[in-house]
C-alpha cells in the first residue's frame, strides 16, 4: 500500500542564496536572493530557523499553476505506457517523460499543492478543471517558487505525483 504523500517545503540551508556568517550555530543568516543593487537580508530572531521566511525573495505568492499538454500526438499514444505501469495499490508516484509534455497553460490558483492534492481527492477541483479544459495524461505543476511539484491526470477524479519532471526540458 503506498505511503501517505508529504508535501515540504524548501530549506534555507538548501538554497544557494543562503549565507551563514559567525559561527556555526550561534553565527548570523543571511539571504542574498535579492538584486543585486540590494545588500543581502539578515534573518531576524523571529524568522522561522529552517523554513523560508515570507519575505522570501524566490517564493511566489500565489502560487503559479502550469498545465502541460502532449507536445505530439505519437507522445499522446506513448502516455499508454506509463499508464499501464502504475499501480494503485504499489506505486506512490508515476514515472514519466518530460520530453513528451509541452507547456500549454498558466495561471494562478490561489492554493498550494498540498491543498491541491487534498481537493483533487474530494472532487473540489471540478470548476478548476472545467476553465482550464484538462485531459487525462496531462501534468499540472503547482509552483511556490521554492519547490515545484508535479500531478499527472490519471482519472477523472485522480491525480498522482510525478517522481521527477524536468520542465526545462519540456518542449516550449
Amino acid at each position: 500500500m503506498p505511503k501517505k504523500y508529504s508535501f515540504p517545503e524548501m530549506q534555507c540551508s538548501s538554497c544557494p542564496d543562503f549565507q551563514r556568517v559567525g559561527a556555526e550555530l550561534w553565527g548570523s543568516r543571511y539571504c542574498n536572493g535579492f538584486p543585486k543593487k540590494r545588500k543581502p537580508k539578515r534573518f531576524k530572531s523571529s524568522d522561522p530557523k529552517y523554513k523560508a521566511p515570507k519575505w522570501c525573495p524566490r517564493r511566489i505568492s500565489p502560487p503559479v499553476c502550469r498545465i502541460y499538454g502532449f507536445a505530439d500526438e505519437q507522445s499522446r499514444e506513448m502516455d499508454i505506457f506509463p499508464r499501464n505501469r502504475f499501480d494503485r495499490k504499489r506505486d506512490q508516484y508515476i514515472y514519466l517523460s518530460s520530453s513528451h509534455y509541452k507547456l500549454r497553460l498558466e495561471t494562478t490558483l490561489g492554493i498550494n499543492a498540498k491543498t491541491f492534492f487534498e481537493r483533487s481527492k474530494h472532487s473540489d477541483l471540478d470548476d478548476f478543471l472545467v476553465e482550464t479544459d484538462l485531459s487525462l495524461g496531462e501534468v499540472v505543476e503547482i509552483d511556490d517558487g521554492l519547490r515545484p511539484y508535479y500531478f499527472y491526470y490519471l482519472t477523472w477524479s485522480k491525480f498522482v505525483p510525478v517522481s521527477s519532471f524536468d520542465r526545462f526540458s519540456a518542449q516550449k
